[in-house]
């Protein structure tokens, strides 16, 4: 039998790609995700922005271009052959967001993707960020709703078939395994770390805040000007 790291590296490195990155109704809405983290997120030519758990590095495409430094973390080095292998403005850091990476370090912005529930302490992972985040700097958190409702729908009717589709038929294994922190604690862990910031957030599709009526959220999470909190 497949050992859990065998299999689920198997999926990242052969299949994940193939199931969200490219075409059918789950492309589209991997994309549309990514675009909701971007909204309301004009750069600027001094803007530096840290982007955790960066995977393949594919939400970069979606950010405005005119930053300063763009900075990815993730577990895995950096893939080979990438688009911005010319760019220096944007670096790779192999570390755990868990683990104090970046000691001294701030950012304007700071963006996660699917992460949070990937994460063996994400409460460690949130102080964190609390300290790189200049004054006045954002977080921006796409959550997903697992194990809500909607999102099992979606997962079921579109993700799970389409993986199998691609000969992957153990996508609710990986997911299982690797949806460590379900919505209801990350969303309270939030609230209590972030408290005294500004907290904004969106419900996809249908802008209920309930987690059993969406597939996710996206949250904004801006730290006081005076770096109070």
């Amino acid at each position: 039998m497949e050992s859990e790291n065998d299999l689920v590296a198997r999926f990242y490195r052969d299949y994940y790609k193939q199931v969200f990155n490219t075409e059918g109704f789950v492309g589209w809405s991997y994309r549309k995700t990514h675009r909701a983290v971007e909204a309301g997120h004009p750069g600027h030519p001094g803007m530096q922005i840290l982007e955790i758990g960066a995977g393949t590095g594919e939400h970069l495409s979606f950010v405005d271009p005119s930053f300063a430094r763009y900075v990815m973390a993730d577990l895995f080095p950096e893939p080979a052959e990438v688009p911005w292998q010319d760019d220096s403005r944007i670096e790779w850091l192999v570390g755990d967001v868990c683990a104090p990476i970046l000691e001294g370090q701030q950012f304007d912005r700071v963006v996660s993707m699917c992460v949070l529930h990937h994460l063996n302490d994400p409460s460690a992972a949130m102080e964190n960020i609390k300290r790189w985040l200049k004054p006045g700097g954002t977080f921006t958190v796409f959550l997903p709703s697992d194990p809500g409702l909607l999102n099992r729908v979606n997962r079921a009717l579109f993700v799970t078939p389409r993986a199998r589709k691609l000969g992957f038929a153990d996508y609710e294994v990986v997911n299982a395994r690797e949806h460590h922190n379900h919505y209801w604690g990350l969303r309270r862990e939030m609230l209590f770390q972030f408290k005294g910031y500004r907290i904004k957030r969106r419900y996809f599709p249908f802008g209920l805040p309930f987690a059993d009526a969406s597939v996710y959220s996206v949250w904004n999470i801006t730290k006081p000007l005076d770096g109070s909190a």
